[in-house]
């Protein structure tokens, strides 16, 4: 078995602030690189195989923390980025989550759907040949929120283990899915917070309201 670990990022100031960030390079604030030292001693104990992450500094400098109990390197791939949301970007926002398809300069949602599948498709070719590993993805709380909600769970390539319920993607929080060969993968942990001890749950606008359970 594969497990496959999705890690959002820590918290920025522009969480804080309800400031749209998108692919604006932002970095992590005192409580976000502290949530990120926490992930990494949380995850020291995994057989941490590969490290993937978004390029943006916010995910990278996660990643990094993660990294830093494994002889492994941070690989990047722009594929896990967070959407482009054009002139909403910088922008404080208190609009409905799902934002307007016709923003100027944002990313279509099918664009962004398809270089997410992409990215999935092209790890599990990977990992279903090679042995067995633990593989962690830094990115994003929409990246992550579409990439779950809008791609593996319709397509059926994961299904929810039977109590958990769908959240939003928490600042460092760990998603948790397993894969075997020749059967859908299961999610058996979602946006885990527990290694954070006080984790602050701030609502990201970047990312959309939880979806509702997939049967």
């Amino acid at each position: 078995m594969t497990r496959v670990l999705l890690v959002r990022h820590g918290e920025t100031n522009e969480n804080v602030q309800g400031i749209v960030q998108g692919q604006l390079d932002t970095l992590l604030n005192a409580v976000g690189v502290q949530q990120a030292q926490r992930t990494g001693t949380a995850l020291q104990v995994e057989p941490v195989t590969r490290i993937i992450s978004s390029p943006l500094q916010r995910t990278k400098d996660t990643a990094q923390h993660i990294a830093s109990y494994h002889d492994i390197p941070v690989e990047t791939d722009a594929r896990l980025m967070e959407r482009c949301f054009g002139v909403l970007q910088g922008q404080v926002y208190r609009g409905p989550a799902q934002k307007p398809e016709d923003t100027e300069g944002m990313e279509p949602s099918a664009a962004m759907r398809a270089r997410l599948a992409s990215f999935w498709d092209d790890l599990v070719a990977d990992v279903r040949v090679s042995s067995p590993r633990v593989v962690v993805l830094v990115s994003h709380g929409g990246a992550l929120s579409t990439l779950v909600n809008q791609v593996l769970l319709p397509r059926g390539d994961v299904v929810l283990h039977h109590d958990l319920e769908p959240t939003r993607f928490w600042n460092c929080s760990i998603t948790d899915i397993h894969l075997r060969a020749d059967e859908p993968g299961r999610l058996v942990r979602w946006a885990d917070t527990a290694h954070l001890e006080e984790a602050t749950h701030v609502v990201n606008v970047d990312e959309a309201e939880p979806a509702p359970r997939h049967a």
